[in-house]
């Protein structure tokens, strides 16, 4: 670019190289011809006197001389006829063939006797003279004129050369500068800048790069600044919401203990009754009493799943199992659900073995069932399976109300209810898929929903598929197990009325039981009955110290490992956590007969067989 630049100056350079040494050549050549016509005019004044008296060697003496003296090619005396009377320089083939000046001058005698004499001698009356001098003459001057001018040429070049080595040079300095601050920059160093003078292009360019810079540098520290608020104002909205979710922890704890320990107590004294009623018509009214109680535990035990799921209590037991099974299990669940609501309920047959929790993955089952048929009003709902590569999908398909698009994710959420504005309590508490989607989350697998207002919705589930030769056989039931005899509980209960429905619960049983408010009451009465208790039955909240305790001091006093289980209407996530890693039995309120016998059962089998030591 800079030799392009710089090709004018080079051609301007040799254009007046080339006119100097014309203009010095052509001066050397009027200098010859100055020289030549000087010389003839000398000869032209000194040789009439000699041509006059025809002394010829006189002429050609005078030729010479001045031929010597000036540096001539040739000088000549010649007639009007053109004959050469005297020459000096060559003969005339040499002259006529070099390149010369000539200088004709009339040779005029001084006086009319001279021109008769020299016509007496026989000269013409009239003769010339002539010169010449080649440029050859003048060699040496042209050798200088073109040494000078090849001197000047190389200086030129040499100067020029150094000009555009040096503008190179910068150039290229003060660009590969400029292209390291742009690398630079583009790798988000943005306190890098240019140290160009803000003169020419490249400092007009050099200074805009240095606002860009600061622009960006500008721009990035607003950016940090608003994403630092940002994160502030987020950070204090997660704590608000975390500590908004723990006091909704903590109310429903206490809530649900409280609110659990009536009911506990209510479901004692109604099983208490029905096994001491022989009345038809009485019975009818327990069973309504009953069903009523059941109901509410329902609720209560929806709240109890999302604390012990959200406190990680609960742990995935994967197997390999066949599907047939479940699938019938929940068709004569809902069954008569689903006609009572007139709907047609169907499950296409499927025997394919998966690999997951079989109860984990019946209880999603069941909360979907339960949610299609409950949100159904007409038509059906429909249970199936499809292969997809290792995995089998498990749909559940109604005709119900559908979820509109914006709202299919507020579902999962909890006590989310979009078609139960009232909060019928015979509608759940919306936390059916709630739970759907934690126990997703807790087995890994993906939770699918596809849903058309007023057309219905599609709820799937994508389960691994496993190997049917892994089945495991199932364990023998104990259900119809008989309690062992003279069978001695302790159960510790800081609420009269729960002990009271335990006492006539077990005499039913005809188990053994001490009651007592605190551990040293329990202490005290065991004392008196002087035997060691089978089982330790305590209520986790108690006022002077909690289960754990008391159930530690109690094995502690007797020095014997006792089958022991908590009780507690606690649903704290903490509180759950905390019990299971003290790795005991644990039972919520208010307590299943049923559930609570064979457990005992159980724990008093397996303290008959343990030997004392």
């Amino acid at each position: 670019m800079l030799v392009v630049a710089l090709l004018p100056a080079l051609l301007a350079e040799f254009g007046m190289a080339a006119y100097f040494t014309t203009q010095a050549l052509r001066a050397a050549g009027r200098d010859v011809e100055a020289r030549a016509a000087a010389a003839a005019g000398r000869l032209a004044a000194a040789l009439p006197p000699a041509l006059a008296n025809g002394d010829l060697p006189l002429v050609r003496d005078v030729i010479e001389n001045e031929t010597r003296k000036s540096g001539l090619a040739f000088a000549r005396v010649v007639d009007a006829a053109g004959n050469v009377v005297a020459q000096d320089g060559g003969d005339a083939a040499d002259v006529t063939g070099t390149e010369h000046y000539r200088q004709r001058v009339p040779l005029r005698p001084p006086s009319l006797d001279a021109r008769a004499s020299l016509q007496t001698a026989g000269a013409n009356s009239l003769a010339y003279v002539e010169v010449g001098a080649t440029l050859g003459q003048g060699g040496a001057l042209q050798r200088d004129v073109l040494m000078h001018a090849a001197l000047l040429m190389a200086v030129a070049l040499a100067l020029t050369g150094a000009l555009a080595w040096r503008l190179s040079s910068r150039l290229a300095s003060q660009l590969r500068h400029v292209g390291q601050v742009v690398e630079r920059l583009a790798c988000d160093d943005l306190t890098v800048r240019t140290r160009l003078p803000p003169y020419g292009e490249l400092g007009a360019l050099a200074a805009g790069i240095n606002n860009m810079a600061e622009a960006l540098q500008r721009h990035r520290s607003e950016l940090e600044q608003r994403v630092r608020e940002a994160t502030a104002n987020l950070t204090a909205k997660k704590i608000m919401a975390e500590r908004a979710n723990h006091a909704k922890s903590r109310f429903f704890a206490a809530a649900s203990h409280d609110l659990r320990q009536p009911l506990h107590a209510l479901s004692l004294f109604v099983a208490a009754l029905k096994a001491r009623n022989a009345q038809a018509e009485t019975q009818t009214l327990i069973d309504n009493i009953e069903a009523s109680t059941a109901a509410m535990e329902l609720l209560f035990n929806a709240l109890l799943d999302i604390s012990r799921l959200d406190a990680g209590a609960i742990e995935a037991h994967p197997v390999h199992f066949s599907l047939h099974k479940m699938l019938v299990d929940l068709e004569q669940q809902f069954g008569a659900v689903a006609a009572e609501k007139q709907l047609r309920l169907r499950f296409r047959p499927c025997d394919a073995t998966v690999y997951s929790d079989p109860l984990l993955v019946e209880r999603i089952l069941a909360n979907l069932i339960a949610n299609a048929i409950r949100y159904t009003d007409d038509g059906g709902v429909l249970v199936g399976c499809r292969r997809r590569g290792r995995t089998l999908r498990i749909s559940v398909v109604d005709t119900g109300r559908g979820i509109p698009p914006d709202q299919q994710q507020s579902v999962f959420q909890e006590f989310v209810q979009l078609h139960n504005p009232a909060r019928d309590r015979s509608k759940g508490l919306g936390l059916g898929l709630a739970i759907v989607s934690r126990l997703g989350r807790l087995l890994g697998h993906r939770v699918d929903l596809r849903s058309v207002p007023a057309r219905g919705s599609v709820f799937s589930i994508d389960v691994p598929l496993g190997d049917a030769a892994l089945i495991r056989a199932p364990a023998p039931s104990t259900t119809h197990a008989q309690i062992p005899a003279d069978a001695l509980v302790v159960l510790v209960d800081d609420e009269s009325a729960i002990l009271r429905g335990m006492a006539e619960l077990f005499d039913n049983w005809g188990i053994d039981l001490v009651t007592a408010h605190s551990a040293d009451e329990a202490e005290q009465w065991l004392a008196t009955v002087e035997r060691v208790p089978d089982v330790i039955v305590s209520d986790y909240r108690l006022p002077d110290d909690d289960g754990i305790a008391v159930i530690a001091r109690l094995r502690q006093r007797f020095a014997r490992n006792i089958p022991a289980i908590l009780v507690t209407g606690d649903t704290a996530p903490d509180t759950i956590l905390r019990i299971n890693r003290a790795g005991l039995p644990l039972l919520h309120k208010p307590l299943r007969p049923a559930k609570l016998r064979a457990l005992l059962t159980h724990l008093i089998r397996q303290s008959r067989s343990t030997p004392v030591g």
